[in-house]
């Protein structure tokens, strides 16, 4: 099949293609350096601090909304086929956004170094809400840090924009010609080649598994949320890059019986929003996960994939027995994840194969009670230190079913079988649960380093049965 070697995209209106070493620049980088676009400030280069945010819109999803993402450790080559605006194109026939105008009549900038980027988060919030409260004002600038404001003078402005004048970003260009050409070339794979460094992106999974049959060593981007943070710390990801953005099946959520599907390329956002009206309890812990714009790109398939043992989302799968699916040069297979999961960062995955899908059944809310906890040092867009996952099924007072899963202790995330089975078909009472405590502790085996001791990660982990267990039964 005939491929392409550069990559497709829109920047505030106008059509881009992107070859050659550009394609492997942080999208920041080439904004600012290549298109002279240098509102676009970083600071951080780690998706912390926001200064970088621009927003984005896949041609996948049209009808979508813009969304903000981190540019500083976006590589521009995942940026195929979409829509970017940045702090420039927001301006309409020479008037400032009526998130600007606020944000000058308001006070909201003083060295001004973050300021763009607060513009952009804040532009994401009005294109999704039509009106705005302080505190969904502060969710949607997570991830902005600001060094000289105290925050105040911004949430005003935040509040002060007359929302009847906004219009969805959409309108503001005429993307017509575009999503024409996107639909002429996203059946072509792309292949960019620059001495020994390759991006390839294909358009079926098939073709994807032949390459990696090829090039077992090839590194598959999803989000980069958190490659791109190692590449601007110099660490070499390979000379061999995939992206699997080109193939449509791995943006699908759907039942397959009482199955929910997450295909690898569903966002974290979209998963959430999903989750809201099924599964809240993991929905809303998604809110502390990251900022938005972290969530907007990383997917649950690369929180799992990246091999930390205190990935966020881990010990929720673990404790719905979620089963991964792969693809590989000799078809598909599934694993449940207690099997898929070896060791630090190691998994059952052939050289060949890569994770098409997470699948696992939804609690069902009425008949469970369930805790998601994490702790960190920061409550919002931090690594935890321990994360966990209790689920509990009861019947006249007595616990029928028992799921136990914790992060952070450990050279992987751990399911404790053993604990569960010493729970399942009694009652719960305060001799019981001092048994599970003693139990837990003699299963996990923390570490100490930057983020907690192995004694504070220990009694964390008892805290946190502690608190389910309060939060969610009365016994003697």
């Amino acid at each position: 099949m005939e491929t392409r070697d550069y990559i497709l995209l829109t920047i505030n209106g106008q059509m881009h293609k992107i070859k050659g070493e550009h394609a492997f620049l942080p999208l920041s980088s080439l904004l600012r350096y290549e298109l002279g676009l240098t509102g676009t400030k970083v600071v951080c280069a780690e998706g912390d601090c926001g200064a970088c945010t621009v927003l984005f819109r896949r041609h996948q999803f049209s009808s979508e909304r813009f969304q903000s993402l981190n540019s500083c450790i976006s590589t521009s080559f995942l940026m195929d086929m979409n829509h970017i605006i940045t702090v420039e194109g927001l301006a309409s026939q020479n008037h400032l956004s009526e998130i600007q105008d606020s944000m000058i009549k308001n006070f909201g900038g003083q060295c001004g170094f973050c300021t763009p980027g607060f513009v952009m988060s804040l532009t994401n919030l009005y294109e999704n809400h039509k009106q705005a409260t302080e505190q969904k004002v502060k969710n949607y600038l997570t991830g902005n840090l600001c060094r000289c404001t105290g925050y105040q003078p911004i949430i005003n402005a935040a509040l002060a924009v007359d929302t009847t004048k906004i219009k969805p970003l959409a309108r503001q260009y005429d993307y017509s010609r575009a999503e024409h050409d996107f639909d002429s070339e996203k059946q072509r794979p792309i292949k960019i080649t620059l001495s020994e460094k390759e991006f390839f992106a294909p358009t079926t999974l098939e073709m994807a598994a032949e390459y990696k049959s090829k090039n077992p060593e090839a590194r598959i981007f999803s989000g980069a949320t958190d490659i791109g943070v190692q590449i601007n710390k110099g660490k070499n990801p390979g000379n061999k890059l995939m992206s699997l953005h080109l193939i449509p099946s791995l943006y699908e959520i759907r039942q397959e019986g009482d199955f929910t599907v997450i295909g690898a390329r569903v966002s974290l956002h979209a998963l959430q929003k999903y989750l809201e009206r099924k599964q809240s309890q993991f929905a809303d812990f998604l809110n502390i996960f990251a900022s938005p714009q972290i969530k907007n790109t990383a997917t649950l398939v690369g929180n799992l994939a990246n091999g930390s043992p205190i990935a966020d989302t881990t010990p929720f799968l673990l404790t719905v027995d979620a089963m991964v699916d792969m693809q590989g040069s000799l078809g598909k297979r599934s694993l449940l994840l207690t099997d898929f999961i070896k060791g630090y960062k190691s998994f059952d995955l052939k050289d060949d194969e890569f994770i098409t899908s997470i699948r696992f059944k939804l609690p069902n809310p009425a008949k469970i009670k369930i805790g998601l906890f994490k702790v960190s040092q920061r409550r919002d867009l931090d690594i935890s230190s321990v994360n966990s996952c209790f689920i509990f099924q009861t019947h006249n007072k007595k616990i029928e079913k028992a799921k136990i899963a914790y992060g952070g202790v450990g050279p992987k995330a751990l399911r404790l079988f053993d604990v569960e089975k010493a729970i399942e078909g009694q009652e719960l009472n305060t001799a019981l649960v001092d048994k599970i405590k003693q139990m837990i502790s003699t299963r996990i085996t923390p570490i100490t380093d930057l983020r907690g001791s192995a004694d504070f990660r220990s009694q964390q982990c008892l805290d946190l049965f502690d608190r389910f267990v309060q939060e969610n039964f009365t016994y003697e």
